[in-house]
């Protein structure tokens, strides 16, 4: 069973994190901002289909809104990776070069 205290405050944290309004992410999901403030308010039970939405808008897991098994940093990983993909062909070879030879300082 989904927690929805949880679940509303970790939607309320990753859209302030992407520095989205509520009014910005309600359109997003295809939703309303008032329906969205009662689920980060945790007075309003959404459906799944909501909640997929919701995580659709905000380029997360269901599991991650939930306070599952991705973890912030995990979550930040992905992220990037996501954003990398939308660089060009010559880009991402030069990010993929930089990162190869600077991983060492990491070990």
């Amino acid at each position: 069973m989904i927690d929805i205290q949880k679940l509303g405050k970790n939607i309320r944290k990753e859209r302030k994190a992407q520095l989205l309004t509520m009014e910005q992410l309600a359109e997003k999901a295809g939703i309303t901002d008032n329906f969205l403030g009662k689920i980060e308010r945790g007075e309003g039970v959404p459906s799944l289909q909501t909640v997929g939405s919701i995580a659709c808008a905000l380029n997360v897991g269901i599991d991650y809104l939930c306070g599952g098994a991705v973890h912030d940093t995990e979550h930040k990983f992905i992220t990037s990776l996501m954003e990398i993909n939308d660089l060009s062909e010559e880009n991402k070879k030069k990010f993929i070069d930089f990162i190869s030879s600077n991983i060492k300082y990491f070990k």
